[in-house]
């Protein structure tokens, strides 16, 4: 392209109140973006507004359908490719939308009519904040790297630089809870923190954001994301440490139900898989290399497939060699295994012990070895 384009996708994002509707106006300025134009669009991607931006400026008006949390996604050239995706939440009224493509990771400057608008705008300001600071901290920190170089040319001081480099890595990661719980402490009797919780990692520890969720507002609480975040929390209640594990539905390829205590396994990992999933199928390997040789010690794994077609699971796990137990359903997304267990993504791993009851959920795959290490050192 020989111009400058700039998109906007505002994409509905979640349910929307649509007894809340009627006129609304957005303008405001995309810097450096002479030409391009803005595109609203609803939750099945019908288009609802549309408007050029002609010297820097767009401007919108139109009659609003729906009330609720929307997507924005803006790309330029002049970004080299870069797309920043932020939401918002529109409801009838005035909007203002200023865009610097120079600080694109930023939450854009929204001025608004909406108070929940407001609010949202107050936790990415945060966020942003918090992004920033840890920015600072990773330059300091190499800074001293640099001052530190010569002395390593002469194995001095090795020890300090690998504390450096511990300390860089855990700097660059900005902790969303950490950014939540700021919030929280800050605007407490905010509408938008259920909203907010539910796109977070809660099924990791639900016995923690349960006990975040008592602390909300009851208007926050009596959203729909509220309402479903609650019921969420409770079903995740059942997932905890020492907990029962869900029944597992499905057969394995030959048609048998599974059947734990048959087993005789002192340690099982639960493995959440599907066939068109690349990093779960890398991970197979990982599992081989460096698992299954504590299968004489009592370890033994799971696999529950996510997928939908029986073709497609089987030769996978002909091509992966998994020797060990498959069991699928084949309902895809809908199957009750991805309900029950609180799979939000794949792969997704639990610990389980030979009576069947939960050990823990583990996030990484890079953390597995050491937990089920940790697990026969201490029988």
């Amino acid at each position: 392209m020989k111009y400058l384009s700039f998109i906007f996708l505002i994409v509905l994002f979640c349910a929307c109140n649509r007894s809340q509707t009627g006129d609304i106006e957005i303008s405001g300025t995309a810097k450096n973006a002479t030409y391009g134009s803005i595109v609203i669009k609803d939750i099945v991607k019908n288009m609802i507004f549309k408007a050029d931006i002609k010297d820097n400026k767009f401007a919108i008006k139109g009659y609003l359908q729906y009330s609720g949390y929307y997507r924005m996604i803006f790309s330029t050239p002049a970004t080299k490719g870069i797309t920043r995706e932020v939401e918002l939440y529109l409801e009838p009224g005035n909007y203002t939308i200023n865009i610097d493509p120079a600080f694109i990771n930023d939450y854009p400057a929204v001025t608004s009519t909406s108070e929940v608008q407001k609010q949202l705008s107050q936790y990415y300001a945060i966020n942003d904040t918090m992004r920033h600071e840890s920015r600072r901290k990773v330059i300091a920190i190499n800074n001293q790297m640099k001052t530190g170089g010569d002395e390593i040319k002469d194995g001095d001081n090795i020890e300090e630089i690998a504390r450096l480099q511990e300390e860089e890595i855990k700097a660059s990661r900005v902790d969303p809870l950490s950014v939540f719980n700021a919030f929280m402490n800050k605007y407490p009797d905010n509408v938008v923190a259920s909203h907010i919780m539910i796109g977070m990692d809660y099924q990791n520890d639900p016995a923690s954001y349960q006990k975040l969720y008592q602390k909300f507002s009851a208007g926050a609480k009596a959203t729909e994301d509220g309402k479903t975040l609650e019921q969420k929390l409770k079903q995740l209640s059942g997932l905890a440490p020492g907990s029962p594990m869900p029944k597992i539905e499905g057969s394995t390829p030959t048609g048998e139900k599974l059947d734990i205590k048959a087993m005789h396994k002192k340690l099982l990992l639960i493995d959440f898989w599907r066939s068109t999933n690349g990093t779960s199928r890398d991970n197979h390997k990982r599992i081989i290399g460096q698992l299954m040789q504590l299968s004489t010690k009592g370890f033994g794994v799971i696999s529950v497939s996510l997928d939908t077609v029986r073709a497609k699971w089987t030769a996978a796990i002909d091509k992966d060699k998994m020797k060990w137990t498959q069991i699928s359903d084949l309902k895809g997304d809908e199957s009750l295994n991805g309900v029950n267990w609180g799979i939000k993504s794949i792969p997704a791993y639990y610990l389980i012990d030979g009576e069947g009851r939960i050990i823990k959920r583990v996030s990484e795959f890079n953390d597995l070895p050491a937990e089920v290490e940790d697990f026969f050192k201490a029988e």
